[in-house]
């Protein structure tokens, strides 16, 4: 097609790293991509930031355990500078009394966790096991498009395979998998272990960024739905230089084919022509084109802000515009002078994923506050230090700790402005009772609260999967029924974004299935 300045094959609406992996595969397939962001840099919550000069933090996501390797081959993102500083990195759940608990990912690791935790030792070899085997049932839907609700072959063609899979794994796992749903991780928790350290550490996983207590119904799929996202990936992986690397690696990739970033360039408007998305009005009247269009922001302000809700049936527009949960999740980045000294911690475990939710009570009494906007007396917390494995993030001595805070309240009772300083302490002496002395180590910190995610990275609500994890918001109901499959009524405008299938998390899947949809459509129109 001829092209001029503002005439493109394709624009890409936000620079997160969904929007950056759908425009580099655009890329990649020849077409000459636009991708516009509203904020003055790219990433969103997948940048890095700098708290002080010379300490550098992963923004909000500070691992990655959910990017596909066919993903990372098929861009070459290895050759556009895409490194790792730390693979299979631990979990361990923090003890206050310093008996921390590794979670076993091999047989040796096994045999301390069973002399750790005797009475629990088999019971969480079953319960991995079982876990392992209903993800894997539930995996392979996750990195395809899901079926069409309106189509029913395709349907009971879906239908069947799952049942193949079901019968192939040994036949009770899909019925297993059926109990799981309406299932609280709690429940199921309390049933099978006994240590109170490993149940909180359980719970916690289950129910991350998802608001729900640990007694919630569904939270037990949750934990299933989290499992299979991470046999997408290669296993948990720290990113050299903060996943910040990765946004500059896809930037790469589309700039070798032709494409090009500009920032600062808020969208007004999707506009169409005869029916059919035909480019954006920027805020400042800048009309681009192109005759296709995918969206990386939220698909309710996609659709009914920005192309307008009289592109979608009325049923659609109110299932759109129902109001999801905000986000509860916060990120507290800090600089430190030292590395904090965790109480019984070894040494060759600073680096890896450490957990503070010393019972599945506290994360049910944290959610509780939560919901009830308070602050939690005893905040849930994950911490990683990713200088530990990447010293350039802080100078020689120095480290990074990076802090995410579970069950944290979008509107607080007396307002953010007036409990941010409280918050911080609360949090602050929180890692204190297992790594005293850390306060006097603090040199400057970052605190974002939800809305601060929200108005800083543009995640609607601070939410980070932009979207409820029910069970009837996921695959062919994410975001709404009808909406599943990337594209929308609008021809040429396809969603790409968190807020579709598979969901949050840095995995790049919607992006990459997104753009593979639209790349399909337009070659069968040939």
């Amino acid at each position: 097609m001829s092209r001029s300045g503002n005439t493109f094959d394709a624009i890409v609406i936000g620079a997160g790293h969904n929007g950056l992996v759908a425009a580099a595969r655009l890329a990649r397939a020849g077409r000459r991509v636009l991708v516009l962001e509203a904020r003055d840099a790219p990433g969103g919550a997948s940048a890095t930031s700098e708290i002080v000069p010379g300490y550098a933090a992963p923004a909000v996501a500070h691992l990655v355990d959910a990017f596909p390797k066919r993903i990372e081959r098929a861009l070459k993102l290895a050759k556009h500078g895409l490194r790792y500083a730390a693979r299979d990195i631990p979990t361990v759940a923090l003890d206050p009394d310093g008996g921390h608990v590794l979670l076993p990912r091999n047989r040796r690791e096994f045999s301390r966790f069973a002399k750790r935790l005797p009475r629990d030792a088999e019971a969480y070899r079953d319960y991995a096991a079982d876990l392992h085997t209903q993800a894997a049932l539930i995996a392979p839907l996750l990195g395809d498009i899901p079926p069409d609700l309106r189509e029913p072959e395709v349907l009971r063609k879906f239908c069947r395979r799952l049942v193949w899979r079901g019968e192939i794994s040994g036949g009770s796992t899909l019925q297993k998998l059926m109990r799981r749903l309406p299932e609280s991780i709690g429940d199921r928790l309390d049933a099978e272990f006994e240590s109170p350290l490993l149940k909180g550490a359980l719970a916690f996983d289950a129910t991350l960024g998802g608001g729900e207590g640990p007694y919630a119904p569904g939270t037990s799929f949750r934990a299933v739905w989290r499992e299979a996202l991470r046999m997408q990936g290669q296993g948990l992986r720290q990113i050299a230089g903060g996943p910040g690397a990765l946004i500059r690696a896809l930037i790469a990739i589309v700039s070798a084919g032709g494409g090009e970033l500009r920032l600062n360039a808020a969208v007004e408007r999707i506009f169409i022509e005869n029916g059919v998305a035909a480019g954006v009005e920027l805020l400042d009247g800048t009309l681009l084109r192109a005759p296709l269009v995918l969206s990386a922001i939220n698909p309710r302000v996609t659709l009914l802000e920005l192309a307008g809700a009289q592109c979608v049936e009325t049923h659609q527009a109110l299932e759109l515009s129902r109001a999801p949960r905000p986000g509860t999740t916060a990120k507290l980045n800090l600089a430190l002078e030292r590395a904090p000294l965790f109480t019984g911690l070894a040494a060759e475990l600073h680096g890896a994923r450490l957990l503070i939710a010393p019972s599945l009570q506290e994360v049910d009494e944290a959610a509780a506050a939560c919901n009830e906007g308070r602050l939690t007396s005893a905040p849930v917390l994950e911490l990683h230090m990713p200088s530990v494995a990447d010293p350039a993030l802080a100078p020689e001595g120095h480290q990074i700790l990076s802090v995410i805070v579970h069950s944290a309240p979008h509107e607080v009772e007396g307002g953010w402005p007036m409990r941010r300083e409280g918050f911080v302490q609360k949090v602050v002496r929180r890692i204190a009772s297992f790594a005293p002395g850390i306060e006097e180590a603090m040199i400057a910190g970052e605190i974002l609260t939800p809305p601060d995610i929200e108005l800083k990275y543009g995640l609607a609500g601070g939410d980070w999967h932009q979207g409820d994890l029910r069970l009837d918001r996921l695959l062919a109901f994410r975001p709404a029924p009808g909406f599943s499959r990337y594209e929308t009524p609008l021809a040429g405008l396809y969603l790409c974004g968190a807020g579709n299938h598979p969901g949050g998390g840095v995995t790049g899947l919607p992006g990459w299935i997104a753009a593979g949809a639209a790349i399909d459509k337009m070659e069968a129109g040939r």
